[in-house]
This record gives structure tokens, sequence and C-alpha cells, in this order.
């Protein structure tokens, strides 16, 4: 392959995953021949785990970040995925999300919260994997270091205990007693026949999770999962002042060789011109659909805020350019 050819694939592979750009011309300098740049999960017990992942990052954004969901950038492989957090509060929030951990809820019953059965396996300076016993699976988690990690699990399992919880991650090699009774009662969604034949739309998005930052320009992203994982919902709210660039995400999420197998079926401005509203994707088999909600909001920049909301301004400034989507009268953007 030409330098040429090497650099392109490299700034291609750095907008889909958000890579630093020298992360992106090894990644692509290691790949053999015709390798895809964002290549699909090798066996379907990891997809189902990056959908469930997809799931918690989604349910556990509840803080201001610079990238979306406090995450720099993904590097996805065939045998797993690195998820590079941006900071230590980013941390602390992905790993409520996903260390499993049984909680109380408000009927009196208990329930396993987050990814039932994995344990952390391998640490690092910088990061720790997590995998599903007895499964081929593999997720690290990188970016602070070794005592932010060791801090932010400790706060989560000491957390847990003064609920009445039990911090199901430090059992070791072994199902503890409620994972095991959740798991046989298949209690988790991925069992769910739905979830399962739609997981690889959560799981793809999860692999280029770089997209909402480097083509997209959101100041927060948002969203949520309905009807047993066929739907999903990203909400992309906007500052007053920037584009939206949805053509250009939609075009990036369809693309044939780099995007999913999904097609644009709709769009509806909730406001003629004004470009807020509705964005419908959905796969060509009706597996799965993706709705793209667009907004502008003024959020209050208290100054504990301003650091913060500094540093995402920058980041959406260095994204610029805008094309109109295609006119698709009649279309519906609701399904």
């Amino acid at each position: 392959m030409s330098a040429t050819q090497t650099s392109s694939r490299a700034r291609t592979y750095a907008l889909y995953t958000g890579a630093p750009r020298q992360l992106a011309c090894e990644v692509v300098a290691g790949l053999p021949r015709r390798a895809p740049l964002i290549p699909a999960p090798a066996n379907h017990e990891q997809l189902l785990l990056e959908s469930e992942v997809f799931y918690w990052v989604l349910g556990s954004q509840r803080n201001f970040f610079e990238f979306p969901f406090g995450i720099q950038y993904v590097q996805p492989t065939a045998d797993g995925i690195r998820l590079h957090l941006e900071s230590n509060a980013s941390l602390d929030s992905l790993l409520a999300g996903l260390l499993p951990g049984r909680v109380s809820v408000g009927t009196g019953d208990d329930e396993i919260h987050g990814l039932n059965g994995c344990r952390i396996t391998a640490r690092s300076e910088r990061g720790i994997e997590l995998r599903r016993l007895g499964q081929p699976t593999s997720i690290r988690l990188t970016g602070p270091s070794r005592r932010a990690f060791q801090k932010a699990e400790a706060a989560l399992a000491e957390r847990i205990r003064d609920h009445g919880g039990e911090a199901s991650w430090l059992a070791g090699d072994t199902w503890t007693a409620h994972e095991r009774r959740w798991e046989d009662e298949r209690q988790p969604l991925p069992y769910e026949s739905t979830w399962r034949a739609a997981a690889w739309l959560p799981s793809g998005l999860l692999r280029r999770l770089g997209l909402l930052h480097t083509v997209a320009v959101p100041q927060v992203v948002t969203g949520h999962e309905s009807r047993l994982g066929e739907w999903w919902v990203l909400e992309l709210d906007h500052d007053a002042d920037t584009g939206l660039r949805r053509a250009e995400l939609v075009q990036a999420l369809t693309d044939p060789e780099h995007g999913l197998p999904l097609e644009l079926r709709g769009h509806r401005d909730l406001t003629p011109g004004k470009g807020l509203g509705l964005i419908l994707l959905k796969s060509p088999d009706n597996t799965a659909t993706l709705q793209l909600r667009y907004d502008r909001f003024d959020y209050p920049v208290k100054p504990e805020r301003a650091e913060m909301f500094d540093a995402i301004r920058r980041r959406i400034s260095t994204v610029t350019g805008e094309a109109p989507l295609p006119a698709m009268p009649g279309c519906s953007a609701t399904g």
C-alpha cells in the first residue's frame, strides 16, 4: 500500500473512531491487506456484550464531558474493543454503568445492574480489561491512571455496599448466586430474540463512536433504546451558533464500506427550514432502527462548568461545513 493510501485510510479510521492521528496510522499500517478499517466482532458473544455496553453507556450519561459520553476514542478489533476515556470523571461515570452489582429496587427485590457476569481480568498502568465469564469477550477501558481506576472501583464498591447491595465483579472467577439466578431467569435484555437480531446496531455504533465528534458537532449526546432493542435513539443537542451537519453524519453512518447497513427512510423539521427535528435510518431487513433527534439548547454555564464548556466549544470549532439532506416528501421520520 502506498504512503498516500495509508494516509487516506488513517484519516478515515480516525474519522470513525476518533483516534489520534498517530494511533490511526499505526493501526492502519498493521492491518492485513483488504482488511476492513472497522471490523465487526468475530464472535456473537462479543457483539452481544458490546450491545449491552452501548446500552449502559447511554444509561450512565449524567454529566457534561468534552467528548460524547466522556469517551475520547475507540479502538475496535475483531476480538474486542478499547474505549479510551477522557478523564477521571468519565471513568467514574462509565464504571458505575458497566461493573455488575446486586442492587435493591423500589419493589424490595434485587436486580443486577451492569454487565452481568463480567469481571476485571487484567490491569495495566493505564487501564483494565473486562471479560464475561466463560465467553471469548473483551472490553478494555483506558486513559486514566492505575490509581484513578483503583479509586473509582473502590468508591463504587463502597457505595453499593452502603445501600445493602453486593459488588458482584469482586467475586472472582465464579458467578454470584444472584448473578446466576439473574442469568438463569433470562432477565438480561440480550436474551430477547428482538434484541439479539438488532444487536449489530448498538455494537456498530459503539465501534464508530468517533463520528459523534469528528463529523457531528453536538454539545451533548444522550439516548436510549426501546422496543426491546429494535429502536435506538440518539439525541444531539447543539448550541445556537453551530451547524447541525446532519447530512454528513447520515453519509458516514450509511457509507457502504465503513458504515452500517442502514438506509435513510425519512427526515422532518419541527420548524420548517430550521433543521431541528428527526432523522430516521433503518436496516433493509427491518431488524433495527436508528432515530437521530436534533435540538438546540443553551445550557446554563455555571462557574464549575466553564472550563468544560470551553473545551466543548474548542472541539466543535474544528469541524466546519454543512451539506443539505436530500428532499424526501411524504416520508416519515417517526417510523
